[in-house]
């Protein structure tokens, strides 16, 4: 009996309590209501195409979609670079430019031997960039039917500030090449240029260009032509380059060992005053 007493006493509130707990509730009911009317209008209003003017000021919308979480975008692709193996099979190599084809040629060439590939090279004395650029290119395309393409020319260029027009023959020898893959070999030089490597690099990319500024070489006394046993260096070092996943277009390279050659075939040499050549069956 006592402990029921307890329970109906502790149910029996004053009067003014039970006026104060229905006001707070009522207060309380009043701001929700007040809050879901409120955020009700921002969300239509947010949503309508219609906007309300106040005080002559445009009442600025809210934008809903930057308050939710945003969902992680999959559709966005993740590059990947993709190493390619080096190609085995055998290379019908053109190697053409101006005197510092000779005495690479000599080393590429046993590579090419102990490769099982093929190269015909041609050395122009004094040729640029220009020169290579016009018919002379298109005729030793033709004779040769390469399939793989290589430059190595510049140290003729290499204080010309015609840079416009450097540019547009590289590009004239890149697109010559067709689809054939073809890279380019810089100039040695031990001094800097006008922008001649520079320009080399932006027409045929980083992984398309060999920079043999830094190659430390055996040369000749005008300092700038390689020796033989410099020529050898040099081209062990390209020979990696285009054996690795650096170069645009790998190619297996086998490292010759034995004695170098002294006679190679294949090779055409040019002198300065020779006016090219001409294609024999030119295209109509």
């Amino acid at each position: 009996m006592f402990i029921c007493l307890l329970r109906e006493k502790s149910v029996i509130l004053h009067p003014k309590q039970k006026g104060r707990i229905e006001n707070d509730m009522n207060s309380q009911l009043k701001a929700l209501i007040l809050f879901v009317v409120t955020f009700s209008a921002i969300f239509f209003y947010a949503q309508s195409p219609v906007g309300v003017t106040f005080a002559k000021q445009l009442l600025r919308k809210v934008d809903l979609a930057a308050l939710l979480p945003q969902a992680p975008d999959t559709t966005q692709m993740v590059e990947v670079e993709v190493k390619l193996a080096p190609d085995s099979t055998a290379q019908r190599f053109l190697f053409v430019g101006d005197s510092m084809v000779e005495p690479l040629a000599y080393r590429f060439y046993d590579y090419c031997k102990e490769s099982g590939d093929t190269m015909y090279a041609v050395t122009w004395y004094g040729s640029t960039t220009k020169a290579w650029s016009g018919e002379t290119l298109d005729y030793f395309i033709q004779e040769a039917r390469p399939t793989f393409v290589i430059y190595c020319m510049g140290s003729n260029e290499l204080y010309s500030k015609n840079l416009k027009s450097i540019n547009e023959c590289l590009k004239l020898m890149k697109e010559k090449a067709g689809d054939c893959p073809c890279i380019f070999i810089g100039p040695p030089n031990t001094k800097p240029d006008e922008g001649f490597n520079d320009e080399i690099a932006k027409v045929f990319g980083k992984k398309g260009y060999f920079d043999s500024r830094s190659i430390e070489m055996e040369r000749r006394s005008d300092h700038l032509h390689p020796t033989m046993i410099g020529a050898r260096t040099w081209m062990d070092e390209v020979a990696l380059w285009m054996a690795s996943d650096s170069c645009l277009h790998p190619v297996v390279l086998n490292k010759p060992e034995g004695k170098p050659s002294i006679r190679i075939e294949h090779i055409e040499v040019m002198p300065v005053k020779d006016k090219g050549r001409r294609l024999r069956n030119p295209k109509s």
